[in-house]
């Protein structure tokens, strides 16, 4: 396409050149301006960098302090062996008394002499030497401690506040760790070796199990001075400085602690933010740049600060004194060539850009993959009349450049672009419509699976001393989900309550939970003993889910209730523990087991024994079956709802009528996510044993 004029490159030139007409004068007035601003930022972003660069080199040695020390605890076992041997000699104790020994040793702690056979025999064993050896070729180490799987000191290099550090946070932090794994607690004061430290904590396992955990406190002063950060430059130095103001550790002072405070200006500068940097003077009125960063983010009151500061004379050149008089004429002359620049960039370039960006963002706005709702219609077609529009005004650019040709071009495709959109829509509509269609009736089949209605337990000719109660509550994530429950009638006296959860949800798990409901109907022989009859379950789904080269488990719970004998029984798949109450009996709600069930879901191990348990069953008991969408719902701070929130729902619904039960239940879930959709499937089971004179 042939072009007449400049084409864009020259209009550029043009432009530059107007701009740049007194480039000297323009040049002083923006470093006056600007520029010095810029620097001055730029300058306080240095500082900072080089307190942040100080912090992680000091979070750095400290791990390298941590891994360090696991290489020498990998490569003498004396400590790993006295901790197991320690572990073995609690195993042979009952739980109450080895609480009972550890919390009263705990209170003796502080006030026994060192040379109690209680104190050493925590800093005298052969574990106590190995540390201690380590301790005097780490200079910057100031204390290790040790303890056994219960939290219990077993070693270290001096006597500790506490004999029980369960209660600590470290070691908590400790004991979730995995093999190999470190954590690093913030600066804080440690009370045992009598320093500011940072604390590396690890773990140590043995045959794949916790048997103890590993705390060293790095002494930070010390850790300070052996890195290269002295400020050999002159009137550069860096400080950490404790909440409080005293500067535990600096450059300039041959690195000893609490010598001296920053002013209370700065002070209250740096409660504001937690890195910046700001320009301030000392107490002997000396003019600082100081950049800073805060050590222990994320707690309310941090811990320290890093700083670094040079003194403001080195950094900022005096440039006001140059050239003042020429200012204003450099400003009115810098004004005039870039309206006149401005407005040339703005005719020819600008403006043609705008247009087709415009136009590019109409095309986007057209674009969709899902079928507009009848409401979106005007919406839609306000949209394609946008695009139509502004298709119109590209094709009208005549800049006479390279924009004309974009336009030109841009015209083409917008064209072929906004037919393409249509062809698609009515494609994806078509496709959308389709597969609607069949997850609605996958839906359908999925519904009806589950009961129509409730087993009538006993029957209204039985003369047993209970009956039951039954209301639920179902809602699948998507249009079909992965949770299921069943209620089977075994006879006139007893019915079973079966609530399940396939791995995920989707149409993959409804079809899981298709072949469950067969497999249940298949077995209701073997219901009567529900460890039985879960473990014919397992036994076929495995079959089939091994056949399937599919990774799939399912959760379940059974409990079947007999009226007659006024029992309940009991077996689990690695299920969420349901909830039991009794009306009347002002207890709040329990778990149904607090132990561990160590016994696997469906589907995993082929020959798996599932334990029958049994218990009394009373008028007025009430138990919960759900699945873990009830309870693992999350609000958007990302708090999950838990089983204590459903408990007390659960206690609250008690005062309402049984088959509104579980829908109260759900709607305190959905008030405390703030939304009305799930992430994952709901389905929450209630079922009350009342005296035969109850009404219903």
């Amino acid at each position: 396409m042939k072009r007449g004029g400049l084409g864009l490159q020259g209009k550029f030139v043009v432009a530059l050149l107007i701009s740049a007409a007194l480039p000297f004068l323009i040049g002083l007035v923006v470093f006056e301006t600007s520029g010095y601003r810029y620097f001055l930022d730029e300058r306080g972003k240095f500082n900072q960098f080089e307190a942040s660069t100080l912090a992680r080199a000091l979070d750095q040695a400290a791990d390298v302090q941590g891994e360090v020390l696991q290489t020498w605890l990998a490569a003498d076992p004396t400590l790993l062996g006295v901790i197991a041997a320690k572990n073995r000699q609690a195993d042979g104790q009952t739980p109450a008394d080895l609480s009972r020994t550890t919390r009263e040793l705990d209170e003796l702690w502080p006030s026994l002499p060192a040379d109690d056979p209680r104190v050493t025999a925590v800093l005298a064993n052969p574990a106590c030497e190995s540390l201690r050896k380590y301790l005097a070729l780490h200079q910057e180490v100031a204390e290790i401690l040790a303890t056994d799987a219960e939290g219990r000191l077993v070693a270290a290099t001096g006597k500790s506040s506490d004999f029980d550090q369960a209660d600590e946070e470290w070691w908590w932090e400790g004991a979730a760790l995995g093999q190999n794994e470190r954590w690093a607690d913030v600066l804080h004061f440690d009370a045992s070796s009598g320093v500011y430290s940072l604390d590396v904590v690890m773990p140590l396992h043995e045959d794949g199990k916790l048997a103890g955990v590993v705390k060293m406190s790095v002494d930070v002063s010390a850790l300070f001075s052996g890195l290269d950060f002295n400020g050999k430059e002159s009137g550069e130095q860096w400080e950490i400085v404790l909440a409080d103001g005293w500067i535990l550790a600096s450059s300039q002072s041959g690195f000893v602690p609490l010598q001296k405070q920053i002013t209370a200006k700065t002070r209250e500068m740096l409660q504001h933010q937690t890195e910046g940097w700001f320009l301030g003077q000392e107490k002997n009125g000396d003019a600082r740049m100081t950049g800073y960063v805060t050590m222990g983010r994320g707690r309310k009151t941090p811990a320290a600060r890093v700083m670094f500061s040079s003194r403001r004379d080195d950094v900022i050149a005096t440039l006001q004194q140059k050239f003042l008089e020429v200012a204003l004429a450099a400003a009115a002359v810098l004004a005039i060539c870039t309206a006149a620049g401005f407005c040339l960039i703005r005719r020819n370039i600008l403006l043609p850009l705008a247009t087709l960006g415009r136009a590019a963002r109409s095309i986007s706005d057209t674009a969709r993959f899902h079928p507009p709702e009848a409401r979106d219609e005007l919406e839609v077609q306000r949209q394609r009349d946008q695009a139509e529009h502004d298709l119109g005004k590209i094709e009208a650019i005549r800049t006479g450049d390279e924009i004309e040709t974009l336009a030109g071009d841009l015209a083409v495709m917008t064209s072929r672009v906004l037919r393409y959109h249509r062809e698609l829509e009515a494609e994806v509509a078509a496709k959308t419509s389709v597969i609607h269609d069949e997850l609605e009736m996958a839906r359908q089949f999925q519904t009806a699976l589950l009961p129509s209605r409730y087993p009538e337990v006993p029957s209204a000719t039985t003369a047993n001393p209970l009956r039951l109660r039954f209301a639920h509550f179902y809602q699948p994530a998507s249009t079909v989900g992965g949770d299921f429950f069943d209620l089977i009638e075994l006879d006139e006296h007893r019915a079973g309550i079966l609530i399940a959860d396939v791995m995920g949800h989707g149409a993959r798990s409804a079809l899981i939970t298709a072949i469950l409901r067969a497999l249940v109907r298949n077995h209701t022989v073997e219901a009567s003993d529900p460890g039985v009859f879960l473990g014919e379950l397992n036994r076929h789904l495995q079959e089939v889910i091994s056949h399937s080269g599919q990774t799939l488990f399912v959760t379940a719970f059974f409990l079947v209730l007999d009226t007659r004998n006024c029992s309940a029984t009991w077996a689990v798949a690695g299920h969420p523990a349901p909830l039991r109450v009794r009306r009347g009996s002002g207890r709040a709600p329990e778990p149904l087991w607090n132990e561990p069930h160590h016994q696997p879901a469906l589907g995993l191990v082929s020959q798996a024994a599932f334990r029958t348990c049994e218990s009394t069953l009373l008028p007025g008991d009430v138990f919960l079956l759900f699945t873990d969408g009830a309870f693992e719902a999350e609000n958007p701070a990302g708090e999950m709802f838990g089983i204590e929130r459903l408990a007390k729902s659960l206690d609250e619904a008690l005062d309402g009528p049984m088959a509104a039960m579980p829908a109260k239940i759900v709607c305190d879930v959905t008030d405390f996510q703030r939304r009305q959709y799930y992430d994952d499937d709901v389905c929450i089971v209630a079922v009350e044993a009342v005296s035969r004179s109850v009404s219903t």
